[in-house]
């Protein structure tokens, strides 16, 4: 199964994001979100799955600078916003999303005036049955419905079922891999692995030298004067660790040979090459130090 450009995307933009992070907890004390209790009410399943602090993000002035001000979006946002009363720079403070054969669950820790949300989608045509309400999409299926959690969280459900979203509030499963402490974070399972079409030569070999792996799992910390950056790669055992590590050597080869071309100390792919990797029992750990200042280049 491939993954959508969009979400390599997301994977490129990690380094800002975690950019934003840094810049919260280098200036104020970082109080976020637990991302246990969000994902805790997913309905059960594995898929690429992104976590934002987003309340973190605009503290720090980064959201505005990587959405853009308000007022530039389209006439349907615009009308969305004015009926709902709900503005994602503003009042959404966290979320989780997974993706998976199509289907995108969401769960989001927001400031929202439930009655307005479901007046907007019965005026879109929608129909609300109980706490679900759903709507069809751009697409027939798009189907888009939501359900306000007993947490008081929203689950939303991108999916061609237009009942999709019942499947939240079920018993809480915590995934087996280790959730990360940080403001934003992004889990990859092993089977989606796939590199975008015309994708450059670095990140195609990156992800050619990962195919075998259960799954991978970026997080940022802040260490000193910068951001501590790791990537985890689960295995199969202790020797496809050892040779994961190793295998990654020639990938920051292709990093700095791509940094070379480009003549830009602070590009991305320079970053990344700086990593190290070392086996750690079944896993292939990298782990990147940068400072702040290096980061903030990276920023729009």
């Amino acid at each position: 199964v491939g993954i959508p450009r969009k979400a390599w995307i997301v994977v490129a933009a990690a380094l800002a994001l975690a950019a934003a992070a840094f810049f919260v907890w280098r200036y104020s004390p970082w109080q976020g979100t637990d991302a246990r209790a969000l994902l805790a009410e997913l309905p059960p399943g594995d898929g690429l799955t992104v976590f934002a602090d987003t309340r973190a993000l605009r503290q720090s002035g980064i959201l505005q600078r990587l959405a853009g001000e308000a007022g530039a979006e389209s006439d349907e946002y615009r009308g969305f916003v004015a009926a709902s009363g709900f503005e994602y720079r503003r009042d959404l403070d966290a979320f989780v999303l997974r993706s998976e054969n199509g289907r995108r669950w969401i769960v989001a820790e927001a400031r929202l005036d439930y009655g307005k949300l479901r007046r907007y989608f019965l005026a879109q045509g929608g129909r609300c049955v109980s706490e679900l309400c759903s709507m069809q999409g751009s697409a027939t299926e798009r189907q888009i419905s939501w359900v306000r959690l007993k947490s008081g969280r929203l689950g939303m459900a991108v999916n061609p079922d237009p009942l999709a979203a019942a499947a939240f509030g079920g018993k809480a499963l915590l995934p087996e891999w280790p959730v990360p402490e940080a403001p934003f974070w992004l889990y990859l399972p092993g089977r989606m692995l796939e590199a975008p079409e015309g994708a450059p030569r670095w990140l195609s070999l990156a992800v050619g030298e990962m195919r075998g792996a259960r799954w991978l799992l970026w997080s940022a910390l802040p260490e000193g004067n910068g951001l501590r950056l790791s990537l985890e790669i689960q295995c199969t055992g202790a020797d496809k660790a050892q040779q994961m590590a190793g295998r990654w050597e020639s990938v920051l080869r292709s990093l700095r040979e791509a940094a070379e071309q480009q003549g830009d100390g602070n590009s991305l792919p320079a970053l990344l090459s700086e990593g190290r990797f070392e086996a750690s029992g079944d896993r292939a750990v990298g782990r990147w130090q940068i400072e702040w200042g290096r980061l903030e280049k990276l920023l729009p």
